[in-house]
């Protein structure tokens, strides 16, 4: 299968998984509500964000191993891949015996101490639920493996929908228990089970698509941690960065314009962080072939793959974007009601402050798959810290001007930064890169346009 194909059918795959996201949100939300009630439901979430702390347990290794494996693959070095996987193994047992460990104690706080408090619920369910949600979250390490496994092995598209299939079972089954007016332990148990047995599946199936992961057998790679620390912590301040950009502008604005003006920011920013969904498949479709490209040290494909992604996205994200300032107060009226606050210049600037994230966003993913993103993670918190508190400075005299113009120039400034650490490590130069982001998407549309049949 070529590049090309491997990334339209990632592509296929991903859209596939963001179907699975919105009905998961759409369908099941109206049934916790309608069987639970709200105090209960409440409670559901309230548990549910205990374990949710723990996902990165592994401290980043399985995603930094899980990019080392394909660079490896891309190199020929199959030895190298399997003991990185079989190290990538270690790692994630050692992670789901902790967060057990955790979850247990958080377990016998519920029990004994009813912490936290869940009116609703009797103490020993509280306890079922936390330790099977912390179950669920110990199970994700090694699936976060199986998935590197299809990834470096030439069948990321095959691997995402074994991923989202395994999310819809899980979906689906808890709406059937949700109609058969089951509690929140058996729910709980239920998703184990479903979870337990999909990746059972996924690991089968991988064995039959990519025996030569498994055999002949080799020793795991022990020194993992020590190589992949940096890389992994890198990935770890991606979230700390994310809670910084998207958190500290709702606490600025509650502090100095009060909670109305907090309801229509978050709202409008959702609207235009749409686009966003769509550049993103286009990212995790890209990067295994980055890094593939990269342990094969073909530098003129990492250059090609990051020139049509960086493009498509410009033009996806512009597209939107121009559509939605234009039609931003018609949608925003017809999604909330005639009688949700609206602000064209707020609503403007947080369009464009998508558009730039968007942007810097297709030139990260390069440093990502190849594992040389630390230092845009550092550089991601610390731009963000500094803005910030700048914009946390200026709200008060400025208004919206003095929150979104320090957000602008931290977005802008990211785009800049990034840009140029991918030059550097491609060995692009801006004139060629720019008239190929713009040449290669609208080749690739231009063909498309002359395969669709003339109506007559």
């Amino acid at each position: 299968m070529s590049v090309r194909s491997r990334i339209a059918a990632a592509l296929a795959a991903n859209a596939f998984g963001q179907a699975v996201t919105v009905a998961s949100q759409i369908l099941l939300t109206p049934l916790y509500f309608r069987y639970w009630g709200a105090a209960l439901y409440g409670e559901w979430l309230i548990l549910s964000s205990i374990p949710a702390y723990l996902t990165m347990a592994d401290l980043g290794i399985g995603s930094a191993a899980g990019n080392e494996m394909t660079m490896r693959a891309g190199a020929g070095d199959r030895t190298g891949a399997q003991r990185t996987m079989l190290g990538a193994l270690w790692v994630s047992a050692g992670a789901a015996a902790l967060v057990m460990a955790l979850g247990l104690a958080a377990a016998a706080l519920a029990l004994h101490w009813r912490v936290p408090h869940t009116p609703s619920l009797a103490p020993a369910e509280a306890a079922l639920v936390l330790a099977g949600l912390a179950l669920t979250v110990a199970l994700g390490f090694p699936g976060g493996v199986v998935s590197a496994g299809f990834r470096c092995g030439e069948r990321n598209a095959q691997g995402i929908l074994w991923a989202n299939g395994a999310r819809l079972a899980e979906m689906l089954s808890v709406g059937g228990l949700l109609l058969a007016r089951q509690p929140p332990a058996v729910i709980c148990w239920g998703m184990v089970v479903v979870k337990a047995v999909a990746l059972v599946a996924q690991w089968l199936v991988l064995w039959r698509v990519c025996p030569w992961l498994f055999a002949p057998a080799v020793r795991a790679d022990r020194r993992i941690v020590r190589r992949l620390i940096a890389p992994a912590l890198g990935f770890m301040a991606f979230p700390l960065g994310n809670a910084l950009a998207l958190q500290g502008p709702i606490l600025i604005i509650g502090a100095v314009f009060g909670g109305p003006a907090v309801a229509m920011f978050s709202a409008l920013r959702t609207l235009a962080r749409v686009p966003m969904q769509l550049t993103n498949m286009i990212n995790a479709s890209v990067w295994p072939e980055m890094s593939r490209a990269f342990g094969a040290q073909d530098m003129g494909l990492l250059r090609r793959l990051h020139q049509g992604a960086w493009g498509t996205t410009v033009m996806i994200i512009a597209t939107f974007g121009i559509g939605l300032v234009i039609c931003g107060s018609w949608i925003t009226s017809l999604w909330l009601g005639a009688a949700a606050p609206f602000d064209g210049g707020v609503f403007a600037a947080l369009v464009l402050l998508t558009i730039l994230s968007a942007t810097w966003g297709a030139s990260a993913v390069v440093l990502t798959a190849i594992n040389a993103h630390a230092r845009v993670g550092l550089a991601y918190v610390i731009v963000n810290g500094a803005f910030m508190g700048l914009a946390a400075l200026l709200a008060s005299p400025w208004r919206w001007a003095g929150l979104l113009v320090p957000l602008l120039i931290a977005e802008a400034a990211l785009l800049v930064w990034v840009l140029g650490q991918v030059m550097r490590k491609t060995g692009d130069g801006y004139g060629p890169f720019l008239v190929n982001a713009i040449r290669l998407p609208l080749r690739r549309l231009g063909a498309g346009l002359r395969r669709t049949p003339r109506v007559p």
